[in-house]
């Protein structure tokens, strides 16, 4: 196959935004962590790079096989969940991760990827509007990876994994009484959640409530990434300027908190069309759900485009403090193999599903 052809069909302006936010994660997480962790930056290159390449390579792969795969790849991925609870590796309290000697694996992580297939693919199954049986199928199905997350413990990645899924069915008719109803049930069972939630989870709600009630302890994340953000004022500090990551006030200023660092270094200006980036990613995505016309492919746009601007949000307003901090990354900016290639992933079928969209339309208009 000629290599024009061979990239024919790629929504060039959606693979220029990932690559760019893949690119610029390399200088923020070296100017996030050299001073503490000298060599954490290669992997971040390394990460960027394997993450570029799936981007690139996975629109190839016929998005259809992938749907017809999605039944395997779920149990696979829960069997990876159920692994960590037996051999899993404890990092800061919570059990996530599955050693593999020269990188760390995150399964939930790509259970994101998996959810967003399953869920598709089940969706496509019912060509009509949804029925309860469909629906419950695919309640039933998340909230396996949901329950087993949950009890790593990682609140924010279990959240994460219904995103997408409310994303579809939302598009996909589901009764907004049942939508209602569903809310007014949440809100009801709130109290028991509470009850079940781990102290260190009680604590991060309370301080987002009131930060000044514990700020030294709970709220500190959450005041010092407010300092950082706010002191990058306009135009920012300067690369590699920022004092409240380089004086160690600003926790985890490499992973979970990288808008904090961006924010101070780069200022309000460049956060902003950061926010902007994100903006067009998850409008570009959904563009294309509108246009294409197999019944998947739709629900894979909008599943995806649901997952990474909510998730980007709700990373950025935990950082400013409009959320309370659940531990969740930045779509392609945080520091992790997982999550980059999570969402390399998920872009890169995306882009999968548009290409083959273009090349039928050609063939058969």
């Amino acid at each position: 196959m000629r290599s024009g052809k061979l990239w024919q069909g790629y929504d060039w302006v959606l693979l220029f935004l990932t690559l760019f936010l893949i690119g610029w994660s390399v200088p923020n997480i070296y100017s996030a962590s050299v001073h503490e962790y000298p060599n954490l930056y290669l992997k971040q290159v390394l990460y960027a790079v394997a993450g570029a390449l799936v981007v690139l390579v996975m629109p190839l792969i016929n998005y259809r096989k992938l749907l017809n795969l999605s039944p395997f790849l779920y149990l696979i991925g829960v069997g990876m969940l159920v692994a960590v609870m037996f051999v899993g590796t404890t990092i800061l309290g919570a059990k996530r991760w599955i050693n593999l000697g020269l990188f760390t694996l995150q399964p939930s992580e790509f259970m994101k990827f998996v959810i967003i297939l399953i869920t598709a693919y089940i969706l496509g199954q019912n060509r009509e509007k949804l029925d309860g049986k469909t629906v419950l199928t695919v309640l039933a199905v998340v909230s396996v990876p949901f329950v087993l997350t949950l009890k790593q413990p990682d609140l924010g990645t279990a959240i994460t994994l219904l995103i997408p899924v409310i994303g579809m069915l939302f598009i996909g008719g589901l009764d907004r009484r049942v939508i209602a109803g569903t809310v007014i049930a949440g809100i009801i069972a709130s109290p028991v959640v509470w009850e079940h939630l781990a102290d260190y989870q009680k604590k991060r709600i309370l301080a987002f409530i009131d930060p000044q009630s514990d700020p030294f302890k709970s709220a500190y994340h959450i005041l010092q990434s407010q300092i950082a953000v706010g002191s990058g004022k306009l135009t920012g500090k300067g690369f590699m300027e920022g004092t409240q990551s380089k004086l160690f006030f600003l926790p985890e200023q490499h992973t979970d908190f990288i808008f904090a660092t961006i924010g101070e270094e780069w200022g309000f200006i460049f956060s902003f069309g950061i926010l902007l980036v994100y903006l067009l990613i998850g409008l570009r995505i959904i563009y294309w759900g509108v246009k294409v016309k197999d019944l998947e492919g739709k629900y894979i746009c909008f599943g995806s485009a649901s997952l990474i601007v909510v998730q980007a949000f709700i990373n950025i307003a935990m950082t400013i403090g409009f959320a309370p901090v659940v531990g969740i990354t930045l779509p392609f900016l945080s520091y992790g193999g997982s999550s980059m290639l999570t969402f390399s992933l998920i872009i890169g079928l995306v882009l999968g599903v548009v290409r083959s969209y273009k090349r039928e339309k050609i063939h058969f208009s």
